[in-house]
């Protein structure tokens, strides 16, 4: 399915609480920013974390909005509800310290003791917005809108930094919170329309927020307010917030979006009130498994609504579009202590990941995205466990190059990177080489994956199989149990370049395989046929015909190891000319290039086709003018002429397609007669060493008289043949000549409905060689 690169941002108003007072015991000017005394840690948290937990709960999550960093995902829905090609998880930076903050007003007396302070809860509240990246892309899903059904965008539950269970610990002067957002300030006071203090999705400080909200335009930018003292309210180590981050593997629905309603301008994703509240009961996403990869089978079967595939190479990912792996943003501007804009616009970012798999060290990139020149780029993902490493390439004014380590992520299928909430460092100025397109390539031999039920564009993992440690040849369904009791168990037969295995209906609907039943190797995957209670295919010994876990080979009787071309038989074009009639003029023709090869040879390069109606097997070669025709009902083996180049899977019908493209039904037919062209093995009449005449010869069956014509030959050492005798009917007689130890017979003409050959009855004379004449 299409890539749809989608990127998310925040944007953000900043709110505050009426100021509160409070009180506690004094505490000197020399240690004001010292760490609190217990007994003022225990008094001032109980005056303050109640306020804090209630802005929470009613400015942040009963109204939708975000206060605390969390990941956003989103996923295809199919038209079965089945969910592909995840996105990365993007970390959304709501902030990426302490939230909220805390303002703090001191007060001392005259000796420089200070016991009361004025408050206020002052946070950044954040909405969550999506824009496609490319409109190319929302063309392409319009041609897909009767398969994907919407885009559904998903959440993690916040990573808390504030800990509930914690105690206020101090005062601190603002600048040093090192807490940060990337977001677009939606609420500042001193330039509605951002012409000189520019609305722009990037890096901000809750301080930087705080004094454009409630900043006055009338005066000068040194007069605005500012957080210059801070109440240090509980906070989660770094280590317990990165482990979050780490392990957040639980992505819950927030917006389903129909494809009409993309677009390439950024949209807010409305979440209603008490939304959040109940996040942890809303739908969960399922986790993918190589959707974004390109699985190329070189076998498919088609089997109980599900779409099996087998021998696969697989492609993989390029790599997501930069925009869709770290916070929008779209540029950066710093303010001088005057108010003049620092601007410092967007640059390329480009991800480049290096995979080691299949014994290869690939390198892949995703699209190339304008962002932020300090667009912050702290967590990375790439789905497939086996990439170890990622570069992050910005070109802009000065090209910069940023090399991290990637490990796999301890609950998603892919590997991931977050190296704490400061920007990484730069490790040159290179350009990481793409691997070639053919190298990007890896083979999946032995593995059969199957797709969700009545959905051939989704494979869960739990529909992946390992069979043997081969390569899989192809895939057959059985309808009959392997064992007495048992029936139904093993639906499916793997073939492989190390047995045929059974697989067995797994608890989740899928197949598991379960043992190998015969190490015969199929030697042509094209002849595996499926029957209605066994499986036919072709190896080395001839046709095995697989039936529960019994495996029998059919075609020992006509295993020829010798080729036999009929040009070579004496006087063949007389045949033609004198036996052959009108109605016979196709096989007259195809006489003169009709070479019968050796069996096992020609099995290599065939098909087969299975003639419900009439209970029979056709065994063809696309590359040979005959065929093999094997009847189950009386285990008899015989040949017709042929031009089928292809079976068309047609159940009951029995249809073809043949070299000139016209399709063929073996099941109907409207002939009433046949041409014929039989040809008998060399017979000896039980005494191979013994010279013998033949003085008359009568072909037995139903048939009328002149429908079959008869030529004999002769050979005294199966390689030189020699004509005796030919008749313009079934009788030869009243003839002698030179004597032989075998002979051959060679019947022409044509048969009518009804008619049939059985069999031959002959009259010799051996010519002993130790006897006087």
């Amino acid at each position: 399915m299409p890539e749809c690169p989608i990127s998310f941002g925040l944007q953000t108003e900043v709110v505050r609480t009426d100021a509160f007072t409070i009180e506690y015991d004094g505490t000197s000017y020399e240690d004001l920013f010292k760490e609190f005394t217990d007994k003022n840690k225990t008094k001032i948290t109980g005056q303050v974390l109640a306020k804090v937990n209630k802005f929470i709960a009613e400015e942040a999550t009963n109204k939708g909005r975000f206060i605390f960093p969390f990941f956003v995902r989103y996923a295809y829905r199919l038209y079965d509800g089945s969910l592909v090609m995840h996105s990365a998880p993007v970390l959304m930076i709501a902030s990426s310290g302490i939230a909220p903050t805390v303002s703090a007003e001191l007060y001392g007396k005259a000796d420089r003791t200070y016991t009361l302070a004025n408050l206020r809860i002052i946070g950044a509240l954040s909405r969550l917005d999506y824009a496609v990246i490319e409109q190319r892309s929302i063309a392409e899903l319009e041609n897909w809108k009767d398969i994907i059904r919407s885009v559904d965008i998903f959440i993690s539950a916040p990573i808390y930094t504030y800990d509930q269970n914690g105690k206020c610990s101090g005062f601190k002067k603002e600048s040093d919170m090192k807490s940060y957002c990337v977001c677009k300030h939606i609420n500042q006071n001193v330039d509605l329309q951002g012409e000189k203090y520019s609305l722009r999705y990037q890096k901000h400080t809750i301080g930087q927020l705080y004094t454009f909200t409630f900043g006055d335009p009338s005066k000068p930018l040194t007069e605005w307010p500012s957080l210059k003292y801070c109440l240090a309210i509980p906070e989660r180590s770094a280590d317990e917030v990165s482990g979050d981050i780490r392990d957040a593997s639980r992505f819950f629905l927030i917006k389903s979006v129909k494809i009409d309603e993309l677009n390439c301008k950024r949209t807010v994703i409305d979440i209603g009130k008490d939304y959040l509240q109940s996040l942890l009961n809303r739908e969960v996403l399922t986790d993918d498994y190589d959707s974004h990869d390109i699985l190329v089978p070189k076998y498919t079967f088609p089997y109980n609504s599900r779409l099996n595939i087998a021998n696969i190479r697989k492609q993989l990912f390029k790599g997501f579009n930069a925009g869709a792996l770290f916070c929008y943003t779209d540029d950066f501007v710093d303010y001088n202590n005057d108010g003049t804009a620092i601007q410092q616009g967007t640059v390329s970012f480009k991800v480049y990941v290096a995979i080691k798999q299949d014994g290869k060290d690939i390198v892949v990139c995703g699209d190339s995205c304008k962002l932020s020149a300090n667009a912050s780029t702290i967590f990375l993902y790439y789905p497939n466990i086996n990439a170890y490493k990622a570069y992050i390439y910005k070109q802009g004014y000065i090209t910069y190059t940023y090399e991290v380590p990637l490990q796999p992520h301890p609950f998603l299928n892919g590997a991931y990177y977050f190296g704490g909430w400061e920007d990484m460092e730069p490790t040159g100025a290179y350009t990481p080489v793409e691997s070639p397109m053919a190298d990007r390539i890896v083979e999946v031999p032995n593995k059969i994956y199957t797709s969700q039920v009545n959905n051939p564009f989704f494979f869960p993992t739990t529909g992946i199989n390992t069979i043997g440690t081969g390569k899989i040849l192809g895939i057959c369904a059985a309808v009959k149990a392997l064992s007495q009791g048992q029936f139904g168990q093993f639906p499916l037969y793997a073939f492989s370049t190390d047995g045929v295995w059974a697989l067995e209906v797994s608890s989740t609907g899928g197949y598991s395989a379960k043992q190998p039943i015969t190490r015969e190797i199929c030697i042509n995957s094209e002849s595996i046929t499926q029957m209605d209670s066994a499986v036919l295919f072709a190896t080395n010994r001839g046709i095995m015909l697989l039936s529960g876990s019994q495996v029998t080979c059919i075609s020992d009787s006509i295993n020829n190891p010798t080729p036999l071309l009929i040009p070579s038989l004496p006087k063949i074009e007389y045949v033609k000319e004198v036996y052959i009639s009108e109605r016979s003029k196709m096989q007259a023709k195809l006489l003169d290039s009709l070479d019968i090869i050796p069996f096992v040879e020609y099995l290599s390069s065939c098909s087969m086709l299975f003639d419900y109606t009439h209970q029979r097997i056709v065994v063809y070669n696309p590359e040979q003018a005959y065929a093999y025709v094997y009847a189950l009902k009386t285990h008899q083996w015989g040949m017709i002429l042929c031009n089928i180049s292809a079976t068309v899977n047609s159940y009951p019908e029995s249809l073809a397609m043949d070299a000139d493209a016209n399709l063929v039904n073996f099941s109907a037919t409207e002939a009433t007669k046949s041409a014929v062209l039989l040809i008998t093995r060399a017979f000896k009449l039980d005494n191979p060493d013994v010279l013998k005449t033949i003085d008359t010869l009568i072909v037995r069956g139903t048939f009328r008289r002149g429908h079959i014509k008869t030529v004999l030959y002769g050979s005294k050492n199966l390689f030189d043949w020699h004509l005796v005798s030919d008749s313009s009917d079934q009788y030869l007689r009243g003839f002698r000549g030179t004597p032989y130890r075998f002979f051959c017979l060679v019947m022409v003409g044509y048969l009518e409905n009804g008619e049939s050959i059985s069999s031959f009855s002959t009259q010799y004379t051996p010519r002993y060689t130790n006897r006087l004449r």
